[in-house]
């Protein structure tokens, strides 16, 4: 009977017991522990569940490694085990690392106004970062802003969307340094009253409100299932600029003498409307008139009639003695002037106009057969990188402009002559914006294009110019108290760069409105705007798409089978 007794230990033989269930409990919690995984990864929603679950796979990964108490201790102790634990060692410290870098990254980044080395957009349009308007914008603002965003996101789309703009929306509170800029989701189902409160019954929507003043902008968005972005940089900052201002300043668009059509919306068009549009956006009130009304305007003396800036767009008439002399009186009284001229086309009143203050309009079109859009040598391509572009506040940081035909500006008596004040200042004084090359002259026989050295004017030719004077040539300077009324002038030699046709063009958009701002003393919205997204379709034909769909398919496998049998190769 002693020979039946078992005398092995009672740990032994419950441990030879449990080894029967060891692998189905690594199976088993190998499992779940990749089923919670899963669940967190596709089902957001039961997110705290797959918590219970990974939690559950671990627990019993942990009971079968108690169980497995001397297969663990030999793989981890043995001699597979210590290189094995020097690989798990090392493989952990990295990833440590890794994640310790990423987080610090992370929070740089996230920090307000970070190092440009830190956040690079490598997009053509930089469609995730601001623009330099978009800061200088922030750095003006003159209290706090608060931004409600009002989006419904019972649909894949529209959830599309809040992302979108919420991206955007973070970008803007995290550059607002100056003025602290917050937003926050409202969804008009869940809180119907806080729209009704702002008036708002079209989704999605922004209302910017500026906390102090209580000043508020609505801004209505996109259709959301036309595409994520509902709502563009642009749109933001003209609710800023809104909401952060006391009152709009006026710009008048000179009606008569034959100019372009402010009103013309025809795409492709000579039209102006997409230029007065852009200037809506940078929060100018816009007003089209004679110069009959702007000397009404003059005689009222209020200064909050006077206008920041008037423009000519392509003036064809002549003015009258009249409105010459009313144009003279709004110089005279500081006032400021875009005048966009044609080659051939100039009249004589307005040539008469400037040669009052030293400038001198060029005769025929300018022709520049180093720097054009072929195949017409008088379609300028006006490139920084051809030295085209002179350092200037209105050109800063533009790559090229295009101008489908330009007359020139010069001065109209030697610069020398040019008398000064008392305090040594010159009553004009001219700034080059934009120039053609030396390969380049003033054709006078735009059908017969050819360079006569003894009829033709070499270049370089001014093609667009800034100037600011203090007083006609022949006048004396006005002073407003202790300081002298000057008037400033931006005159581009070309109407059609600014027109529906061309204002999207490079940056032709970009110099109508910059030049505006710089007039209206708006400097801090001199620069870039902000680009739409582009949109880039990759059109293959079939044997591209073939050769696209079999390598991703077939080559690559076959060249890891490849240099896997090479590997085994070597070491038979």
């Amino acid at each position: 009977m002693e020979e039946l007794v078992d005398e092995t230990p009672l740990r032994e033989r419950f441990m030879a017991s449990a080894r029967s269930i060891r692998q189905a409990l690594a199976l088993a919690g190998t499992l779940i522990l990749v089923l919670g995984v899963l669940i967190w990864i596709f089902l957001r929603d039961l997110e705290t569940y797959s918590y219970i679950v990974m939690g559950i796979g671990l627990l019993v990964l942990v009971v079968d490694a108690a169980i497995s108490f001397d297969a663990v201790r030999y793989a981890v102790f043995g001699r597979r085990g210590r290189y094995g634990l020097n690989t798990a060692i090392v493989l952990i410290a990295f990833v440590a690392i890794a994640v310790v870098l990423n987080f610090v990254i992370y929070w740089a980044v996230g920090r307000p106004d970070p190092p440009g080395f830190l956040r690079v957009d490598t997009t053509s349009t930089k469609q995730f970062i601001v623009s330099d308007q978009t800061l200088n914008t922030l750095k003006n603002l003159r209290e706090p802003i608060d931004v409600i965003a009002f989006f419904r996101r019972n649909t894949p789309q529209r959830q599309a969307a809040w992302r979108a703009t919420e991206d955007l929306l973070s970008e803007f509170r995290r550059r607002s340094t100056v003025q602290e800029l917050n937003f926050r989701l409202v969804d008009p189902e869940l809180e119907p009253n806080v729209a009704t409160e702002y008036g708002i019954t079209q989704f999605p929507s922004l209302a910017i409100e500026a906390t102090e003043s209580r000043r508020i902008e609505v801004i209505p968005g996109l259709n959301p299932n036309q595409g994520p972005n509902v709502f563009s940089e642009q749109d933001i900052i003209t609710g800023l600029l809104v909401v952060n201002q006391i009152k709009q300043k006026t710009v008048i668009f000179i009606s008569g003498h034959a100019v372009r059509d402010l009103l013309d919306d025809t795409r492709g068009g000579d039209g102006f409307s997409l230029a007065a549009s852009a200037l809506v956006r940078e929060n100018y009130a816009i007003a089209n008139e004679t110069l009959q009304e702007l000397g009404q305007r003059l005689q009222t003396n209020n200064p909050e009639l006077f206008p920041a800036a008037i423009i000519f767009a392509g003036p064809t008439n002549d003015m009258t003695e009249s409105e010459e002399g009313i144009l003279l009186e709004y110089s005279r009284r500081g006032g400021n002037l875009l005048l966009l001229l044609e080659p051939e086309s100039a009249p004589d009143s307005f040539k008469g106009f400037l040669t009052r203050y030293g400038v001198g309009v060029g005769e025929g079109t300018v022709v520049d057969t180093a720097s054009y859009v072929a195949p017409n040598p008088s379609f300028l391509q006006v490139k920084n990188t051809n030295g085209q572009l002179p350092e200037h506040p209105l050109t800063e940081d533009f790559d090229v402009l295009y101008m489908p035909g330009a007359t020139s500006f010069s001065y109209s008596i030697d610069p020398e002559t040019i008398p000064l004040t008392d305090e040594g200042i010159p009553y004009v004084r001219q700034e080059l914006v934009a120039i053609s090359t030396l390969n380049s002259w003033a054709e006078t026989d735009i059908e017969n294009i050819e360079f006569q050295v003894e009829e033709d004017q070499g270049g370089p030719h001014p093609i667009a110019v800034a100037v600011e004077a203090v007083s006609e040539i022949g006048g004396s300077p006005r002073r407003d108290g202790d300081e002298l009324l000057a008037t400033q002038m931006v005159l581009v030699g070309d109407t059609d760069f600014a027109s529906n046709a061309y204002f999207g063009s490079a940056r032709n958009g970009d110099l109508f409105v910059n030049a505006v701002n710089y007039l209206a003393d708006d400097y801090e919205l001199i620069t870039l705007r902000p680009k739409t997204v582009a949109f880039r379709e990759l059109v293959l034909t079939e044997s591209e798409r073939n050769f696209v769909r079999w390598s991703g398919w077939l080559l690559m496998p076959i060249l890891v089978a490849l240099a896997g049998i090479w590997a085994w190769w070597r070491r038979r």
